[in-house]
C-alpha cells in the first residue's frame, strides 16, 4: 500500500444518533465535515461540537471528535486504504469512526488522542499535517 497523507483539522466535531421519528438539522461553525446518513436506526449525523447542547434529549451523541482527511482524490479501485490507516490506530489503542465521500475518506478519532493518532499514523509510515 502507498503510503497515504493525511490532514489533521483542528475543529471539534460530534457523532449524533437522531431517531427515526425526529426531525433535527444541526449547521453552522466551520466543521471540515458535516453531513448525515439515514437508516431504519435512525440518522447519524456529523456535525461540530460546539453544538452538541443543542441537540437535544432524544440524540445520543459522542464527541469531541478530530478529522483526519485522507488527501484525495483517491480512486476507486484502489485497496486497503483504510486497513492500512485503521490498523497502526488500533494498536494503538485508538477508536475511530470512518466516513467515506465520492473522492476520499475520513477518520474520526478522539480529540484528546489526535495528537497519539498522528504519531501512530506517522510511525507506520503515512504523513499527518495540521490543516489549513
Amino acid at each position: 500500500m502507498t503510503r497515504l497523507k493525511l490532514r489533521l483539522h483542528d475543529e471539534p466535531l460530534a457523532v449524533g444518533l437522531v431517531p427515526a421519528h425526529a426531525n433535527l438539522a444541526l449547521t453552522g461553525g466551520n466543521a471540515p465535515i458535516h453531513g448525515s446518513l439515514t437508516t431504519e436506526a435512525g440518522r447519524t449525523i456529523v456535525f461540530p461540537h460546539c453544538l452538541a447542547a443543542e441537540a437535544g434529549p432524544e440524540v445520543r451523541v459522542e464527541g469531541p471528535f478530530q478529522a483526519l482527511e485522507v488527501d484525495g482524490p483517491l480512486d476507486f479501485a484502489l485497496t486497503g486504504v483504510l486497513a492500512a490507516l485503521l490498523v497502526p490506530l488500533a494498536d494503538a489503542g485508538i477508536s475511530v469512526f470512518t466516513l467515506s465521500t465520492f473522492d476520499t475518506d475520513w477518520i474520526l478519532v478522539p480529540a484528546d488522542a489526535a495528537g497519539k493518532a498522528a504519531g501512530a499514523l506517522n510511525a507506520a509510515g503515512h504523513t499527518v499535517e495540521e490543516a489549513s
